[in-house]
């Protein structure tokens, strides 16, 4: 006798991407009887992309129907989408399977106008969300459904979203950042509703919950205890009576006083080559016991003012970074994020520092005249094209056979013209000279040449007269 299967508690569940509204909507039929108020049915939908290395993201709903964000994948990117059932502290089906699996498609997307009706107005959250038992990833950032609403659509449970990019920052072994971004911009009378819930007591300590009601869109939260894991949800507000359908989560651990690390002592130096294209160095210390610990790190960086960050990824056995393509005499923001082998990530914190002011260089190239019968050479120049030829009024041109030596010992010969061009007599023979060529203005002012140039006379020893010469040689 066959016995008969379960019914699904999340029937003919279904995604698609909707490029008119910019979102993956993903929507289900629910088995579920309406309950009473305190025991409402909640939906926890995950979703990520098909790279082995990314994390899932969570939204938590009321409703049937979630709305994903298509900014939160790169075009071409398979989705792949899970739900799962509670009631309560109950839970009532697992993650859904098969997995929902739909390909973003950015561009070139037709097809006929998608209209989703307005959601229907739930009833007020529970003050503390139902705990969700699958791990979100401390640095994950969850995002809630896009508006579908228009914004003069009246105030109500349908109506209001929970923000975008929820995430949680760890600072210290007791200390959490929460930041995240309005669902809509500009929308006056919105404030916050942030739950924060422990869900573990490896310590022997007292779970703690707590509700922070806030109209900011970032706070600091102290007091957290180190080992303990830790559930925070967020739901718009606009009213007591008033809250989102829906609320983002994340959960996250935080570390033991000795499994925590962040960088502190920043070594930053510079090294440019001309205005637009430099490197710029960093180092830091780790800790002995810190050295086996880390698995990678994350590097992001910003010139002030921007809004855009570039970001480098390198594995954790390197405690130093390179960034390229830097600009001279520019301030830019700098953090770094810490990948701990125990899945907890720590944020450096903002750093700030300004590269060195590199002239552009005034001369285009240099040539070098050898002359078989003399021991001299001459030297010929060109300007850059962004040096204007008529407000040249000399140049100043330095000769050593040491770089390193500091301009006031240096061979200096001026030229009162503009005339590009120099004769030097009684060089050594067989030997490296460096020479730089600087430019001096009508007004007195001088352009400093950033390039030093080399060159080699020849060896008068062992030289064929018929021989041809190249100064720049070894």
């Amino acid at each position: 006798m066959v016995s008969p299967q379960p019914v699904p508690v999340v029937k003919d569940p279904t995604a698609r991407v909707v490029p008119e509204l910019d979102i993956v909507y993903v929507e289900w039929k629910s088995a579920q009887k309406p309950q009473s108020k305190n025991m409402d049915t909640m939906y926890t939908v995950r979703h990520k992309s098909g790279n082995e290395q990314s994390s899932w993201k969570y939204v938590r709903t009321a409703e049937s129907n979630v709305r994903i964000p298509l900014s939160t994948y790169k075009n071409g990117e398979n989705v792949h989408i899970q739900i799962k059932t509670e009631r309560g502290s109950q839970l009532l089906e697992d993650w859904t399977t098969p997995e929902l699996v739909v390909a973003v498609a950015k561009k070139s997307v037709r097809s006929a106008p998608f209209r989703l009706s307005p959601p229907p107005a739930q009833p007020q959250a529970p003050a503390h969300s139902p705990q969700a038992s699958a791990p979100v990833h401390p640095q994950s950032q969850v995002h809630a459904p896009l508006a579908l609403a228009p914004q003069n659509a009246q105030s109500g449970g349908g109506s209001l979203l929970p923000p975008l990019h929820f995430n949680a920052n760890i600072l210290s072994p007791t200390t959490v950042q929460l930041k995240w971004q309005p669902a809509i911009s500009g929308r006056q009378g919105i404030y916050y509703l942030v739950n924060v819930k422990q869900l573990t007591t490896a310590s022997g300590s007292t779970l703690q919950n707590q509700q922070i009601k806030t109209a900011a869109t970032s706070f600091t939260l102290g007091k957290m205890i180190a080992g303990e894991k830790y559930e925070m949800t967020i739901r718009s507000a606009t009213s007591q009576d008033t809250t989102s359908g829906t609320a983002a989560i994340v959960e996250i651990t935080m570390p033991r006083e000795d499994d925590y690390f962040e960088i502190g002592n920043l070594i930053i130096s510079s090294h440019f080559r001309n205005p637009s294209h430099g490197i710029v160095n960093l180092t830091w210390e780790v800790p002995p016991q810190m050295q086996n610990r880390i698995s990678s790190y994350n590097v992001e960086y910003s010139e002030m003012g921007s809004g855009y960050w570039q970001k480098i990824q390198f594995h954790g056995a390197s405690s130093s970074a390179a960034l390229h393509h830097l600009k001279s005499n520019t301030e830019y923001l700098l953090r770094i994020k810490t990948n701990l082998v125990n899945n907890i990530v720590t944020e450096s914190g903002q750093f700030r520092f300004r590269t060195p002011r590199v002239e552009a260089n005034p001369i285009h190239k240099v040539d070098v005249i050898y002359s078989h019968d003399v021991n001299s050479v001459k030297l010929q120049w060109m300007l850059e094209p962004h040096i204007l030829a008529e407000k040249v009024a000399g140049y100043d041109v330095y000769l050593s056979q040491d770089k390193d030596l500091p301009d006031s010992q240096w061979k200096l010969v001026r030229l009162n013209n503009k005339e590009s061009s120099l004769s030097l007599e009684d060089l050594k023979s067989s030997t490296i000279y460096f020479v730089r060529v600087n430019v001096r203005n009508a007004d007195g002012s001088v352009i400093r040449a950033p390039s030093v140039y080399r060159f080699k006379t020849i060896d008068w020893s062992n030289t064929n007269p018929n021989a041809d010469f190249n100064p720049f040689d070894d």
